[in-house]
């Protein structure tokens, strides 16, 4: 039992292991232009939902219900575009000075959080804005609408977000295979190295 004792005091004691000071600005760079990307992708969405409002705005200035609709689901997705935003940001600011095992392991579930954001709380809170603000849409103009009419309409904006929501998730998917999984797989080296000094 001393024997176990004293094996773990001396790993308490061990220094831990340092990343290279190349190997750490290499990291930093890679990530600072993560984060560059980042916001230039976020910044063309932004400006897209900027002129999409604004378009809405001029058609629907007179009819005061569906215009109502149209910016509640508009700010929805502003919403979630700003929490999605800042997540990334987080990551293209990390700062790889004095990185521990802990910091690593940290960095990489930030990074597999990007494969999927559309199972966050802002995400369920955006789409039902989205749905509301929709649902005001319809009810702007249900009154002149018949049976199947209002069927049709229905069913082709249920087709819509339920394609949308495909769509996304498989961009979202190929842009995580693209610019997420060489982070990865250089963060899990480092860390196999940083892991492999201490045994």
């Amino acid at each position: 039992m001393a024997e176990f004792e004293e094996l773990q005091q001396l790993w308490r004691e061990q220094p831990p292991s340092v990343m290279p000071s190349h190997a750490a600005a290499a990291l930093s760079g890679a990530f600072r232009r993560y984060g560059r990307r980042h916001d230039l992708i976020y910044l063309g969405k932004a400006i897209l939902i900027a002129c999409q409002f604004v378009l809405l705005v001029t058609v629907l200035r007179q009819r005061p219900l569906a215009l109502f609709g149209a910016c509640l689901a508009d700010f929805s997705a502003v919403l979630f575009l700003i929490s999605d935003w800042r997540s990334g940001r987080a990551i293209g600011r990390l700062n790889f000075s004095a990185p521990s095992v802990v910091f690593l392991r940290s960095a990489i579930d930030r990074l597999e959080a990007q494969r999927n954001p559309f199972r966050t709380r802002e995400f369920y809170i955006a789409m039902g804005g989205f749905g509301a603000g929709c649902g005001l849409l319809l009810a702007s103009v249900w009154p002149r609408m018949t049976l199947s009419q209002d069927v049709l309409v229905v069913a082709i904006l249920a087709a819509e977000a339920f394609g949308g929501y495909a769509l996304a998730v498989r961009i979202r998917r190929k842009r995580f295979e693209k610019r997420c999984r060489p982070l990865i797989e250089r963060l899990e080296s480092v860390l196999q190295t940083m892991e492999a000094d201490r045994v």
